[in-house]
């Protein structure tokens, strides 16, 4: 219960005992009065009748004894008269009793007491008899029926009024707090925001100040952090010269890109004119053209994703070049190698172009392992050298049975037109043993045969199809969702968060199945994150409020992005195990990086852990959990397929 509703619940409550305490007190002032006023009324009365009976009695006219009893009945509240007498053989009695509005449940509250008086009738030396007078309560619950009703009106009328004084004053009052509550939760759920205005209220000043110490605290110690793990990266897998990465950082891009499901090239150049500079113009031009060369490498994007570069020697750089069509990427090399020539070309005014740059060319190919891949391209790169090419691109290997991506674009249509996919769930376990929650993986069906992600996603991917394959996915948990009692996760695709239509769809999803949403684990890739923050923040924002969560999968890929961290606040991060397992990064700098994920409170998961040796290396660097073959994925129970 929040403290408005506290304070408005309170005084409600003092309203209504003052009302009660009010009430009270008025209704007994005035039962008190009546009952004054009825006792010495009934007194008056049995004496006036006392005297003017002995005529009557004397006379034992009793017809007009009888008219006398009845007419002073009818005159005033008088329940019963009775009257006994010398000479008068069964009393004479007269009874009136008169109704009253007042409900049973007031008459108890307020009870009167039933007066009566009797009084004797003188008639010289022995009395005449003896008058009894009983009087009638209708009269007096009337009046205090009445006076209860005027004050219960009243009363409220003045508690409603107070109470909208007291909502409205405590309304103004509280803003400060409301306003502090939503910048502590725009803190939590965005990191560090500008400071909030101080305010008026005195008591709040010493607040309102020390939450703004607090934010400014909290997001100069994540920029530190951030700032420590980036240089530490930067001495462990930067050329200083270039200010591309080194052999080490293309050992761990090389590891991540064969392990995601993607495609692409890999591309070696080789630049003999560098020590030719060397040789005329000394170490200094030479250093300048090779700055100049990484910065232009650093530069290049194929549709809007970056190339990730390396410097592997003096002469030779290493590129990853993202999935494009072959015409496209020729074009690509013509122009890299063009500008790569007019960077190192010491004489620019010669009209005559010289190819000073070579470059060899690997495509990925399913199974394809590092050092393969490296010495294919080596050999391509040698290749052109020896047969005076620009590049030469490594012939395929033929494969039995190998398909085109059209035709695997046919099989991906038609196994989600036939529902012929399967899912299976790899449990995130972490240190302590528990289950973080269980990653959902597509397989595709095509007669007995059976497709991994790993094949068909990357054709997904160049055909842009990925949204409508996370469509298949939300469609078959809103189906099936329900019959699992596990928390789940799933891995969004680029194409789907990229489009505004596409994640307002699935926010219209989350709040349609909100059963589901509370225990789904929206996970995107940290490319995503970097190229469509926005869609992604709202996208979390609408999990977090439905009780889900959101992650960052493939994550410190590019350290650009820990600076977003502090943005998007996931609830953790997955990184590759090619981070943990390599003697030749520093201790130092893993747990920098699982401090910095940990400033925002995100777990640190690490992926394709494949030995106790790992598992136990990534518990000591200050990881929180793990996934991988230790945990091998489990089919869904047949009944939910």
């Amino acid at each position: 219960m929040s403290l408005f509703h506290r304070l408005v619940i309170g005084v409600a409550g003092l309203l209504l005992l003052f009302s009660i305490g009010i009430f009270a007190i008025n209704v007994n002032h005035a039962r008190q009065s009546l009952l004054d006023s009825q006792r010495m009324e009934t007194a008056n009365m049995t004496q006036g009748l006392s005297l003017a009976l002995v005529q009557f009695i004397e006379e034992e006219d009793w017809t007009s004894a009888r008219t006398l009893l009845q007419a002073t009945s009818d005159g005033s509240f008088v329940n019963t008269l009775r009257l006994e007498a010398v000479g008068l053989d069964e009393p004479l009695v007269v009874q009136n009793p008169g109704s009253t509005r007042a409900p049973a449940w007031f008459q108890a509250l307020v009870a009167l007491p039933q007066l009566s008086t009797q009084r004797e009738i003188s008639g010289g030396w022995s009395p005449l008899g003896a008058i009894m007078l009983e009087a009638d309560n209708s009269l007096p619950y009337n009046q205090l029926w009445k006076l209860g009703l005027n004050l219960l009106l009243w009363l409220a009328v003045g508690m409603v009024l107070t109470l909208a004084i007291c909502v409205v004053g405590f309304r103004r009052l509280l803003t400060p707090l409301h306003r502090l509550s939503r910048y502590l939760e725009t803190l939590q759920i965005e990191g560090y925001a500008q400071p909030i205005e101080s305010t008026r209220v005195r008591e709040l000043q010493g607040i309102t100040l020390a939450v703004n110490q607090l934010s400014a605290r909290l997001n100069d110690q994540f920029e530190a952090q951030t700032a420590q793990v980036i240089r530490l990266q930067r001495m462990a897998e930067q050329d200083a010269v270039s200010r591309l990465g080194n052999r080490a950082y293309l050992t761990r891009i090389l590891d991540e890109w064969l392990a995601a499901p993607e495609s692409g090239a890999l591309v070696i150049l080789r630049i003999d004119h560098l020590s030719e500079i060397y040789r005329r113009d000394g170490f200094e031009e030479r250093d300048n053209a090779i700055r100049a060369v990484g910065h232009y490498l650093s530069g290049i994007s194929v549709q809007g994703t970056p190339i990730q570069a390396a410097r592997l020697s003096a002469e030779e750089f290493a590129l990853i070049v993202p999935d494009d069509s072959d015409d496209h990427r020729e074009e690509l090399l013509l122009t890299l190698l063009d500008r790569i020539d007019d960077i190192v070309d010491i004489n620019p005014l010669d009209e005559s172009r010289v190819h000073h740059a070579r470059a060899g060319v690997v495509l990925r190919e399913p199974g394809l392992q590092r050092v393969p891949m490296l010495s294919k391209a080596d050999s391509a790169l040698r290749e052109a050298i020896e047969s005076d090419q620009r590049w030469v691109t490594a012939s395929r290997e033929a494969r039995h049975n190998e398909r085109s991506r059209g035709e695997w674009r046919m099989v991906i249509d038609r196994a989600l037109a036939g529902h012929a996919a399967t899912f299976v769930a790899q449990p995130v376990l972490l240190n302590d043993g528990q289950e973080l929650h269980r990653e959902l993986f597509m397989r595709l069906r095509e007669g007995d045969e059976v497709h991994m992600a790993s094949t068909f996603l990357p054709i997904a991917r160049h055909f842009g199809i990925g949204a409508q394959m996370d469509r298949y996915v939300l469609n078959w948990l809103s189906r099936h969702g329900h019959d699992t009692n596990y928390r789940l996760a799933v891995n969004l695709t680029q194409d789907l968060i990229g489009n505004d239509a596409e994640v307002d769809g699935l926010i219209e999803w989350l709040k349609k199945y909100p059963t589901l949403a509370c225990r789904l684990d929206l996970e995107v890739t940290e490319d995503s994150v970097l190229r469509h923050i926005d869609n992604v923040q709202r996208l979390f924002r609408v999990a977090w409020n439905l009780d889900g969560r959101g992650g960052i999968d493939r994550f410190a890929r590019d350290l650009n992005s820990l600076p977003i961290l502090n943005r998007l606040r996931p609830d953790y991060v997955k990184i590759d195990q090619t981070f943990f397992v390599r003697d030749d990064v520093d201790n130092e700098f893993l747990r920098s990086l699982c401090m910095a994920a940990h400033q925002i409170e995100a777990l640190v998961i690490v992926t394709r852990v494949e030995s106790e040796a790992q598992r136990a290396r990534v518990s000591e660097i200050g990881a929180d959990g793990y996934q991988g073959y230790l945990a091998p994925a489990v089919a869904l129970p047949p009944g939910i397929h």
